[in-house]
């Protein structure tokens, strides 16, 4: 007599099958969405957006991309001084409409920080018209429902977080505001920088061009003098080849200028192609003493200096960040009432309402908090040895630009005294050719000496003026300071 399976082994074999069953279909179905993947590799032709090839140009003209705006001109009726000038391009420069811009987007966020001690009210509404069929092949009737909530919630408790917040966001306006003044103080250096290397430049063509009508009147005494027979045709060659090489440095430096006017233009905020008129330097006025000692300026440029104050700031940014990591971690517990009612088919309506506290209490993240927290910290450590690193490349500033513009204003003092000298000898010189007592090689050399002096006056006043605009930038001054007192608080 056979005896019947056990009810357990049929009901394993049942199990094994079907986990063989579904082993098959779950293996079809990879197969196919790879098959399906492989001759579909790309079924939204997101390929046209790439280029063609590797080193083609990407051409794709979008529809809305915003157009480049014309710089628009500005017409001056009177030469400009550097003071005006810097205030034009402070006010026109994109650079301070950029700044400016960020400044404002960091007092929003202010806004938003603040936000998370309010408490939120949220109001919810919906209708909804369905309809369903049983399984046995019963329609339910068609149900209408409308119902509308009101909710209200708030922190009670976060242990500082949204503080850290608030002190992050503030910390964040720090370092705007100073990066707004870094941002004009750059705009006001690029100013008088070009503002003097025009000056300068100007000031050369004009005494290039004293230098060719000195060669012109060389030139025809020495024509008068050869047809004279007081004269040899090489004093003639001599004499034109003095004012042809001055005519050349005078092209040159007049198309330097025309650079300079249209890096100044650039510098102001407008074309490039804009001349902007401006008051002729004076080489008989030497810039500016520096008086205070070098130590007090190094004091002053350490308080005042508003990439050093960004650097410190972005510290309270990264402190806040710890708190704000830390308190990530902590229970938060929250407040909440709501309200509402519901509607449906044309009964009743049903009211809810809700009261309750809400407590959140964080057990584990997977170390996700503790690897946060490590984290700034560690931006907490490098932007302290960013602070002493940047505090000591504007002291070191501070020291080069002092040494150079007392060496630069001496040397414009001695470079005055060698141009009055120098003049002199070529009017004595030029006198003495006229009576046949010297040749036409020593006059050109005076000449030439003439115009070496002028040119290394013009390149020393020029170069106190751009290192006294260095110093008063890493003091922390906006433009051209009238004084660099240190103890003097406004600027």
């Amino acid at each position: 007599m056979c005896k019947p399976r056990p009810k357990r082994h049929l009901e394993r074999r049942r199990k094994i099958c079907s986990l063989l069953l579904l082993g098959w279909i779950a293996w079809s179905a990879s197969a196919q969405a790879a098959l399906f993947q492989g001759v579909f590799s790309d079924p939204l032709d997101t390929g046209r957006w790439v280029t063609p090839a590797v080193g083609k140009p990407w051409t794709y003209r979008p529809r809305r991309l915003p157009q480049a705006p014309a710089t628009p001109s500005v017409y001056f009726v009177h030469p400009m001084g550097l003071p005006a000038l810097t205030a034009f391009a402070l006010a026109h420069n994109p650079a301070s409409r950029v700044a400016f811009a960020n400044l404002q987007a960091a007092a929003a966020g202010l806004g938003v920080a603040e936000s998370g001690y309010l408490p939120t009210l949220t109001l919810q509404s919906g209708a909804i018209r369905s309809e369903a069929n049983t399984t046995a092949g019963f329609s339910i009737p068609i149900q209408n429902t409308d119902s509308t909530s009101l909710s209200l919630s708030y922190v009670l408790l976060d242990f500082g977080a949204r503080a850290a917040q608030r002190d992050g966001a503030l910390a964040e306006i720090y370092i705007n505001g100073f990066d707004n003044n870094i941002a004009l103080q750059g705009v006001a250096l690029s100013v008088t920088q070009n503002y003097y290397l025009l000056l300068g430049e100007q000031a050369l063509v004009r005494a290039y061009r004293r230098t060719v009508a000195e060669d012109v009147a060389s030139l025809d005494a020495a024509k008068i003098k050869q047809r004279s027979g007081l004269a040899t045709v090489a004093d003639v060659l001599q004499a034109q080849a003095a004012l042809a090489q001055a005519r050349a440095n005078l092209i040159s430096a007049e198309a330097q200028v025309r650079s300079d006017d249209g890096a100044l233009a650039q510098s102001c905020g407008l074309p490039s192609d804009d001349i902007v008129p401006v008051v002729s330097l004076d080489t008989r006025v030497l810039p500016p003493l520096v008086t205070p000692a070098l130590r007090a300026l190094v004091y002053r440029a350490r308080m005042d200096n508003p990439a050093i104050q960004s650097t410190a700031a972005q510290i309270l940014a990264d402190r806040a960040a710890v708190r704000a990591d830390q308190a990530a971690g902590m229970p938060t517990l929250n407040f909440g009432v709501s309200g509402g009612k519901r509607f449906q088919n044309g009964l009743f309506p049903a009211e809810n309402w809700s009261v309750g506290f809400t407590l959140r209490v964080p057990l584990f993240t997977g170390f996700k908090d503790t690897y946060q927290i490590q984290e700034a910290r560690a931006n907490e450590r490098s932007a302290r040895a960013s602070l002493r690193e940047e505090t000591q490349k504007i002291e070191s500033i501070v020291f080069q630009d002092y040494q150079q513009i007392l060496g630069a204003r001496s040397a414009a003092g001695a470079a005055r005294l060698a141009v009055i000298s120098a003049r002199a000898s070529l009017k004595a010189i030029q006198a003495q050719y006229r009576v046949g007592l010297t040749t036409m090689l020593n006059v050109l050399t005076a000449e030439a000496t003439l115009t070496t002096a002028e040119q290394t006056e013009i390149q020393d006043i020029t170069t106190s003026y751009t290192q006294l605009a260095n110093l008063a930038n890493a003091l922390g001054y906006i433009g051209f300071p009238k004084t660099l007192n240190p103890r003097q608080e406004s600027r």
